[in-house]
């Protein structure tokens, strides 16, 4: 149903303008609005793919907390902004605010570590998205480089919330609600013992040491063995004597293994490394981002990159097709198949819905009933787009941010409260980043 005939909307209404990247049961593309108050406005379109069980799970839960956001008092900016949902043709997808394509890893990648100061600033600004998330009793999980993503003027929101737990829904966590990324899981969650607010604490401290230092833990590719690290809670951080005693003394603690000797965040904000942080600039998006977007490039995933341009119409179709792209081939399945294979929507008949079930869903007790009794709420309309009270299009986000100098960077600040500051890009050959991108449980 279009957004003209009633609450909803559906792919006609929609533009795929290019791809920008995947996830475990996701890709995601930019889109642009064909119609409505909204047209011409570009989003971001993250498609799901259900294949199992858990990536059910992954995106009702994602949808839920999507929506306490959307519909909550107060909409973070260090957040996602959930615009439409849309369930169509056995799958689902989420229409979003867009960003700029880039993430904080890929900022890493590009300069290396950061100084002190600039991961003050992102700590900065992800603390102020989690702040409102922890005001809602959720807990994020998944706090990694890779998701804190950019937006076109530099500044930063912490995304993916399919990982994410809502404590206020008072319901025992199951085993599957234990997840994250194992090099940023605190040890109790590794564990599976208890899901609290802290949670994301340690996982804010190795973000902090992967932006200075470098990761806690070296790459593994034994899942077990990256397991039995997080459940000991062992960390290096390498250098850790030349960083300041205020940046020392956060990691000792927010990295605590118990829990209960471990901050709530409105205590963290309180660390002497957080001290001279001016908390409402803050929130009002008006500290100075110390990098500019256009100086960061994607990095994808090494498996990820390969021939196909992200306008490629093989890639694009995969947008709202029923079957699932191969975006990119496994490491086994390239031995048999080098090239993407989408198929155009216009070609699926029959097929739309035999394929929608794959063998995993089938064994998980799924049918084609089962998954539209529960994805039959799934769709959504942001309240803002929902009545035609103006026809003004909200502020395109595409910009790219101008060229800051230091001249522009000591107007704004004082010395004493300079929190951020403009600073050469580290020499890649010094600082090569040791790890790829870091995935999630299931991914």
């Amino acid at each position: 149903m279009g957004e003209a005939a009633g609450c909803f909307v559906s792919p006609s209404d929609f533009d795929v303008n290019r791809f920008i990247g995947r996830g475990c049961y996701s890709v995601v593309y930019e889109v642009a609005k064909r119609n409505g108050t909204d047209s011409g406005s570009r989003y971001a379109l993250k498609r799901f793919f259900l294949e199992n069980d858990s990536s059910v799970k992954c995106v009702l839960r994602e949808r839920r907390i999507l929506e306490r956001l959307a519909l909550a008092d107060y909409e973070s900016p260090f957040l996602p902004k959930l615009l439409y949902g849309l369930w169509c043709n056995y799958s689902s997808a989420f229409i979003l605010r867009e960003g700029a394509g880039c993430d904080l890893y890929d900022l890493l990648c590009h300069v290396g570590f950061l100084s002190e100061t600039n991961a003050r600033f992102y700590l900065t600004e992800v603390i102020c998205g989690l702040e409102h998330l922890h005001s809602l009793n959720i807990v994020h999980l998944d706090i990694k480089p890779e998701n804190v993503l950019f937006y076109p003027d530099g500044h930063v929101f912490l995304s993916d919330l399919d990982r994410s737990f809502d404590i206020s829904l008072g319901m025992k966590p199951t085993l599957d609600d234990f997840t994250g990324t194992p090099l940023f899981m605190a040890p109790e969650i590794a564990k599976g013992e208890v899901i609290d607010l802290r949670a994301d604490i340690w996982s804010l401290g190795a973000l902090v040491a992967e932006m200075v230092a470098g990761p806690i833990r070296p790459d593994s590719h034994d899942t077990a063995h990256e397991f039995q690290r997080a459940r000991s809670g062992t960390y290096t951080i390498r250098g850790l004597k030349r960083f300041s005693k205020p940046l020392q003394s956060f990691f000792t603690v927010c990295l605590q293994k118990n829990l209960n000797q471990r901050p709530h965040l409105k205590d963290v904000k309180k660390l002497r490394f957080l001290r001279y942080v001016d908390w409402e600039k803050a929130n009002k998006l008006d500290l100075l981002p110390p990098y500019k977007t256009s100086e960061i490039h994607h990095r994808p995933a090494k498996e990820e990159r390969g021939p196909l341009k992200s306008t490629d119409q093989r890639v694009l179709s995969g947008a709202f097709s029923p079957l699932r792209p191969v975006v990119f081939a496994s490491n086994k399945a390239k031995k048999k198949q080098t090239e993407l294979c989408a198929v155009p929507v216009d070609s699926f008949t029959e097929q739309r819905q035999s394929s929608a079930l794959t063998d995993c869903l089938r064994k998980d007790g799924y049918t084609l009933e089962l998954l539209n009794e529960r994805f039959k709420c799934f769709n959504f309309v942001h309240p803002s787009l929902r009545y035609n009270y103006s026809t003004a299009k909200p502020e395109s986000q595409s910009t790219k941010l101008t060229a800051l100098s230091q001249d522009d960077l000591d107007t704004l600040f004082g010395d004493k409260l300079k929190i951020i500051g403009l600073e050469e890009p580290s020499s890649p050959s010094l600082f090569r980043r040791t790890r790829k991108r870091g995935l999630s449980i299931g991914d």
